[in-house]
């Protein structure tokens, strides 16, 4: 509701100047990002994200590059250290890892001179595991696409204790399954006979190490995104700490990165001070910047960045940047613009 609320603010807002919001919010950085870009359907994101097509992320990129100045880590390290913009900034990122930033994305930025910094979960490098929500994704597909037996449901019914075996709740109940819980994913791939095994193999749908080191060389950030996408909020603090230091440890061993950046998977939402603490200081220097997914909002965490999701079927960019800027303004009169934690 909110993220439709704020695209029905954006539509108005286009008719006012994007510089009048960046003035009067004071907000001139901002941070949009994506999962991938694709003329093709994807099912294992399709009932996650609205993936943009090529021509709607260059319209994307022409309307950001109209009004802000692409930066880099250095930017956010020590803003003004590289001298006064000509514009208000970006830092541009994008989550997952998926092959479609290395075939698809990467060129595109390389040509227009776009840096950005790509989040990778270390777990599904190479294709040796899939997503869980990705996982659900591709279910969900596969039971639109075939017309199974009423046994089948019949089944999952009686297995899972569903209040029906109608489609809706069979879907329904896949959406439900959690981290702690995936594996029940794969039992229920292995009841509609699907293989996520042939499909990381035949779609390879992640970057592999190859690519990624080709990305690094090209100029882009290679960041964390966790081992394997788990919500942070729901689980422990030691698993939190697994989570971002192994990560960060694959990434320095495998790829050689030097600097740490981890955007947070699903969102920061709920996640205590104490970790922001930890990740700060653990093996100096630490966590150079972290990112969130809560849109245009200040933060309390110095090195915290919330970012602006990009994502939303055929809405243009700029009915989903300007409705950001109206819905904080709109925040700030309450006093409700800035992300506190405990």
């Amino acid at each position: 509701m909110r993220e439709q609320f704020k695209i029905l603010l954006g539509y108005p807002g286009a008719l006012i100047p994007q510089k009048w919001f960046i003035r009067a919010s004071g907000q001139d950085l901002i941070f949009p990002f994506y999962h991938a870009v694709s003329d093709q359907f994807m099912p294992h994101v399709a009932y996650n994200y609205r993936v943009r097509t090529r021509k709607r992320f260059n319209k994307d990129l022409d309307f950001l590059l109209k009004h802000y100045e692409p930066v880099g880590l250095d930017e956010l390290k020590a803003p003004g250290r590289g001298g006064k913009r000509k514009k208000p900034a970006m830092f541009l990122s994008f989550d997952d890892g998926l092959s479609e930033i290395h075939d698809v994305v990467a060129p595109v930025l390389i040509s227009r001179g776009i840096p950005a910094a790509i989040f990778v979960n270390t777990d599904f490098i190479d294709n040796r595991d899939l997503f869980y929500r990705y996982k659900s994704s591709l279910l969900l597909d596969r039971f639109e696409s075939i017309k199974y037996s009423p046994a089948v449901t019949e089944i999952m019914q009686s297995r899972y204790h569903l209040a029906s075996s109608h489609k809706r709740c069979v879907k329904e109940f896949i959406l439900s399954i959690s981290y702690k819980n995936k594996k029940e994913l794969d039992a229920v791939a292995r009841l509609v006979d699907l293989d996520f095994e042939t499909f990381l193999k035949v779609k390879k749908p992640y970057m592999t190490l190859q690519q990624l080191n080709e990305l690094d060389d090209r100029g882009f950030y290679i960041g964390s995104h966790s081992k394997d996408h788990p919500l942070f909020s729901e689980i422990s603090a030691e698993e939190r700490k697994i989570q971002y230091r192994e990560s960060m440890e694959f990434l320095h061993t495998e790829l050689g990165i030097d600097y740490r950046i981890f955007s947070f998977p699903f969102s920061d939402n709920g996640v205590p001070a104490e970790f922001f603490r930890e990740i700060s200081s653990e093996d100096s220097p630490g966590v150079e910047a972290s990112f969130g997914t809560r849109g245009l909002k200040k933060d309390t965490v110095s090195f915290h960045h919330q970012r602006i999701p990009m994502e939303n079927g055929t809405v243009p960019g700029n009915i989903l940047i300007r409705g950001e800027y109206i819905y904080y303004l709109l925040k700030g009169l309450f006093g409700q613009n800035e992300v506190k934690r405990l």
